[in-house]
């Protein structure tokens, strides 16, 4: 039976893998070491203390005017003031953006950057090629600052962001002529969803619980009434208003109260037919208008969020991220529903997420049988095969001081944005076919992470060592690389052991081991004489390669067994 109960005991090795490669993005030997030592609720403590940034913001290198490093977002207390004249254009500093935001994220051994990037599959608002990257990078911020606080809170900042009132168009929103685009998102994808698909049914089929809609066109109607008057300044960042200490900080969206629509707005039975009065304006100063502008929202996103719906709605993306895409009649009742009560008493994510990540079903602990739902359930997303390569593989990326153009330019934005993210269909923060959804792995059922893997992006996630990690210019050592890892390296069997340890979900079988030792590090005895041991080709080799001998013949066989330890479907899932 499934049970949102709490794991006890300590983790272990195969336990502590799967929480970091589902809480992070950077998975190392020495953190699955040290975490198999953890309880859950040790482990827990550390994962939700947010880690310091090695950059606050990006840091362009010197190029173009620059004679030294120097921000374009904020002013910088060790690199100075903002300077933008750079050579660089407006997409190659989004581009710089996401470099900056994914070499955090790597880097991150909190859940920060997994729960920022959860918010944005839920709260979808991709960047604009043609718009300002520091209005992008305000949105991304906003997520993060409330990554793992007030999900309500964070709702309303949303709304007056200027990143998503451009976006959705709520920035065009008027008593004149209303604009619906941001009403219908906020219903349809951002709280409480379209209706109520609980699971799919034994025949594949979706089953629904009721009445499959949870709200009327009228109720986006009015919703887009209250949501009218909001604006952002597009090329005035400098001049924006900032949304306070306790939200961050951040540029966000103003009050016009002409453009306001002030009249009753009355919400269908979905909502318990709730009202928002009217308000005469006459009369009343230009900050009362823009107060009462702020209760009508807030008042909205309290009614909205008050439905049992919501928090359902937002545990089910949380389950799918990161559970699994199968949430059967079970999973509803004994998962989903404990988690949204405790959702929606405060909506704060912390609680909601320690829930989860703390209970007896995330570990597949649940049921008598350990390996059939959760650990290594889930097809990784581009981004996390990328980032988590990274780590385990201690790839050097280049410095983004020291290296800025071979960091930013060469080896984030030209190679792993958009010879490997692009090409396997997520650019990571950018948009996709149907842009306020998202991509489809974290919507579109019953398939979901599934569809990650298509015909379209199966070859791109198999080059990504070719195109990105094993290219020559940044001196990926394989050789080394094994050293630091492997005590011994001349046993073929401890290399493979060590690897598929920290690479694999699960313990292969000796079978499938001995497979990539016979294909890539097992001459299969032709070279043995009389006395020699079973691997005495690899013993050799290794030998040259110590005395400086067959140094490129070693690095290169190594880098075909990690590619292929890669390209496996064991390393392909988490």
């Amino acid at each position: 039976m499934a049970t949102i109960d709490p794991y006890t005991g300590t983790l272990g090795s195969r336990l502590a893998k799967h929480l970091l490669r589902r809480a992070t993005f950077n998975v190392t030997q020495t953190r699955i070491s040290e975490y198999a030592n953890y309880t859950v609720d040790q482990a827990l403590t550390n994962l939700l203390t947010t880690s310091n940034k090695n950059l606050n913001q990006p840091i362009h290198y010197v190029n173009g005017n620059l004679t030294s490093p120097a921000p374009w977002i904020n002013d910088d207390s060790i690199f100075g003031t903002i300077n933008k004249d750079n050579g660089s254009g407006s997409q190659r500093q989004n581009d710089f953006v996401t470099s900056w935001w994914m070499d955090e994220a790597r880097r991150d051994i909190s859940l920060r950057s997994k729960m920022t990037y959860f918010l944005f599959t839920n709260l979808t608002a991709p960047q604009n090629d043609n718009g300002d990257s520091a209005y992008y990078y305000d949105y991304l911020m906003l997520l993060e600052h409330f990554c793992l606080s007030d999900w309500k809170e964070l709702v309303f900042q949303v709304s007056i962001n200027p990143r998503m009132l451009e976006f959705l168009n709520n920035d065009e929103n008027t008593v004149d002529n209303p604009n619906e685009n941001y009403a219908r998102e906020l219903l349809e994808l951002y709280t409480i969803g379209v209706g109520k698909p609980i699971y799919i049914d034994q025949n594949g089929n979706v089953a629904f619980e009721g009445n499959p809609l949870n709200y009327t066109e009228s109720d986006i109607e009015k919703i887009a009434e209250v949501l009218t008057g909001w604006r952002f300044d597009k090329n005035q960042r400098s001049s924006m208003p900032l949304n306070g200490i306790s939200n961050g900080n951040f540029p966000c969206g103003y009050a016009v109260p002409s453009d306001h629509n002030y009249s009753s707005k009355q919400l269908s039975n979905h909502f318990n037919n709730h009202i928002i009065p009217a308000w005469d304006p006459t009369g009343q100063t230009e900050s009362q208008k823009k107060a009462q502008m702020e209760v009508e929202l807030r008042g909205l996103i309290d009614v909205i969020l008050a439905q049992d719906e919501t928090a359902k709605y937002i545990c089910r993306k949380l389950y799918r991220f990161f559970v699994s895409r199968n949430i059967s009649s079970e999973i509803e009742d004994d998962i989903i529903v404990p988690l949204a009560n405790t959702f929606r008493t405060n909506y704060n994510l912390q609680e909601v997420m320690s829930q989860l990540l703390k209970s007896k079903h995330f570990y597949d602990a649940d049921d008598s049988e350990s390996t059939d739902e959760i650990i290594g359930g889930l097809i990784k997303s581009p981004l996390e095969l990328a980032l988590q390569s990274i780590s385990l593989l201690d790839f050097p990326v280049p410095h983004p001081i020291d290296e800025g153009e071979l960091h930013y330019k060469s080896f984030y934005s030209n190679n792993l944005i958009n010879k490997f993210l692009v090409q396997s269909a997520q650019p990571t923060f950018g948009e996709t076919t149907t842009p306020p959804a998202g991509f489809p792995a974290h919507y579109s059922g019953p398939s979901y992470d599934k569809s990650w893997f298509n015909s379209s992006t199966i070859i791109f996630r198999y080059n990504i060592c070719k195109n990105v990690l094993f290219r020559g210019v940044y001196g990926f050592n394989a050789a080394a690389y094994i050293q630091s890892v492997v005590t011994d390296p001349t046993d073929p069997e401890e290399i493979l052991t060590t690897l598929t340890d920290m690479m694999f979900p699960e313990a292969p079988s000796n079978e499938r081991k001995q497979y990539f030792i016979d294909t890539f590090l097992f001459d299969g005895g032709s070279l043995l004489q009389d006395g020699d041991s079973k691997y005495y080709y690899w013993e050799s080799l290794w030998a040259d390669y110590l005395d400086g001998k067959k140094v490129n013949t070693v690095k290169d066989i190594l880098k075909s067994l990690i590619e292929a330890l890669i390209w496996s479907q064991e390393f392909q899932t988490t």
